[in-house]
């Protein structure tokens, strides 16, 4: 019996192996082939390729890229560039299916015009929607009922937000940057009729150079600021509604999953995972009575259910 099983076992030997081999290969060749290009080497873009590798599917092979490293890139079958710059490269030198994230939709619109209708492109936007935004000014400070931004951008959505805010209860109060004043007449104009102002991602406005010196103008006017980020909230914001980077990985490898399964990219979309940050120490200072994060959540999240 043992003579006759270790003949059996030699026979079939080379089929089982042969079998494996083929398996193995064709598992191979079912692997999709992601390229992850990252625009710097710094601390929010390695949390991202943590979190989006840990949440993709099984069957993807990541290989992860920086700017530095630009030669003998490998071929993918989905590139996902992570800020700007790493988009905008991967839109003028790519020619597979390309996804972006950690960029505003002004940049995006930038890249779609630049690539062409026949090729496939498709974001996460940094910022919130304009109805989350708005949910939350409504939910912080409902009695404030004049809103205003200061803007140097043409392509923000000026009539978007006006009609958020006017479903609301709200009215916008829109100054423009004129080329020939100046940021602080600017902003002083637009604080002598807001009562909350609200930060627009505009880097010609909003940067590290001069968001100090915005907050001091909006508090001395006893006006505050709903912020962009939580950074904003730690300089002196009263509050921001914002998607972390983390939350932003898990949505990309989402949308990852959801190219390989149907074969085509959903369309640019908003962050679907956010938070909510609040300083409580300036709205002490301002003599805001405000609720809790929580409360604020709530709201938000009531007045987000009740669009759909």
């Amino acid at each position: 019996m043992t003579k006759r099983l270790h003949t059996w076992w030699r026979c079939m030997l080379p089929l089982i192996l042969a079998v494996a081999g083929y398996s193995q290969a064709a598992g191979a060749a079912e692997l999709k082939r992601v390229l992850l290009l990252q625009s710097e080497q710094f601390a929010p873009y390695q949390r991202f390729h943590r979190t989006f590798e840990q949440n993709l599917p099984q069957g993807v092979r990541l290989e992860v890229r920086d700017m530095s490293r630009l030669t003998e890139l490998p071929a993918a079958d989905l590139v996902v560039a992570v800020g700007f710059k790493a988009a905008q490269w991967a839109v003028e030198h790519r020619q597979e299916p390309a996804f972006a994230t950690l960029l505003t939709r002004e940049n995006f619109m930038t890249l779609r015009a630049s690539r062409g209708a026949s090729r496939s492109l498709s974001a996460i936007y940094l910022e919130q929607p304009l109805s989350r935004q708005v949910a939350l000014i409504r939910a912080v400070l409902p009695e404030r009922k004049r809103v205003g931004i200061l803007y140097s951008n043409r392509t923000f959505e000026l009539e978007g937000l006006r009609d958020e805010l006017s479903l609301s209860g709200a009215e916008l109060v829109a100054q423009p940057l004129r080329p020939d004043g100046s940021l602080a007449g600017d902003l002083e104009a637009l604080l002598a009729q807001a009562d909350i102002l609200m930060a627009i991602p505009d880097g010609n406005i909003f940067n590290s150079s001069t968001i100090r010196n915005i907050l001091l103008g909006s508090y001395r006017r006893g006006v505050p600021m709903i912020g962009l980020t939580a950074a904003y909230v730690n300089a002196g914001a009263l509050c921001a509604v914002y998607s972390t980077t983390e939350q932003m990985a898990a949505q990309a490898a989402g949308v990852t999953e959801e190219f390989f399964r149907n074969g085509v990219l959903p369309g640019a979309q908003y962050p679907q995972l956010y938070q909510i940050d609040l300083n409580q120490e300036v709205a002490r200072s301002l003599r805001l009575t405000v609720r809790s994060v929580e409360a604020l959540r709530i709201e938000v999240e009531r007045a987000e259910g009740g669009r759909k």
